[in-house]
């Protein structure tokens, strides 16, 4: 298994079989690789793990482009309906679904979930998420955009991930010392890769701080772009 961290939270998954994009924010992504889009070769899926703008990203245009499946809360895939997409496994949380050999499932994130309106007014796409990615006998963990929570303890028991995405950038996730602590008190990771962090000039938190503090697994700090083997 392979992946690609695209900046900010965006990561590309490479199975033996399927090409997997987590919260596909290239445009506007000061990180994101230029033009990463147009190297890809297809696109099977597309999962969201909440609903803003930073997230859904390029979700649109990708879908319709590589005519992909998007997994993703049910409202926030009613919404993206609205805008043109066409194929989806609309899910919940604690839900799975297995397509293919590949299973999702959704897991709990403590954060918020809305799409910002002209005038200002939010709009709710459904509750916050994280995913696991079960394919070939590998567990994946994306937390999503997250505080830490004892449930993680949970998580674990159930999936046993052996690679996990953590957000460290601070202010609206986990900072790099609570993130750190998320890995160390629940779970037995082989990979850590730390996310959401650096888009901004808000995000604080930095590889630098977190990456001494995690005693579970190795950390991972790829360019973005940088395809690593896993």
């Amino acid at each position: 298994m392979q992946f690609a961290w695209l900046g900010h939270a965006a990561v590309h998954l490479k199975t033996n079989r399927f090409d997997i994009l987590l919260d596909p924010f290239l445009s506007g992504n000061p990180v994101a690789p230029n033009g990463y889009a147009e190297t890809l070769e297809k696109l099977d899926f597309i999962v969201l793990t909440h609903g803003h703008s930073d997230h859904i990203g390029d979700t649109v245009a990708l879908a319709r482009r590589y005519d992909c499946t998007v997994i993703a809360m049910f409202e926030l895939c009613q919404f993206l309906a609205a805008q043109g997409c066409e194929r989806f496994e609309p899910m919940n949380l604690g839900g799975t679904v297995e397509v293919d050999g590949v299973r999702f499932t959704m897991v709990h994130a403590l954060h918020s979930s809305a799409i910002i309106e002209d005038g200002g007014r939010p709009l709710t796409m459904g509750d916050p998420a994280g995913f696991v990615i079960k394919n070939g006998g590998r567990s994946i963990y994306h937390m999503g955009d997250t505080d830490i929570f004892s449930d993680m303890a949970l998580i674990h028991r159930l999936h046993a991930p052996d690679t996990v995405f953590v957000p460290i950038g601070d202010r609206f996730t986990m900072g790099p010392e609570t993130a750190a602590m998320a890995i160390n008190e629940f779970f037995e990771p082989t990979y850590v890769v730390p996310v959401h962090w650096g888009t901004f000039p808000l995000l604080t938190g930095t590889p630098e701080v977190f990456a001494p503090m995690v005693q579970k697994g190795q950390v991972l700090l790829p360019k973005p772009g940088e395809l690593v083997t896993i």
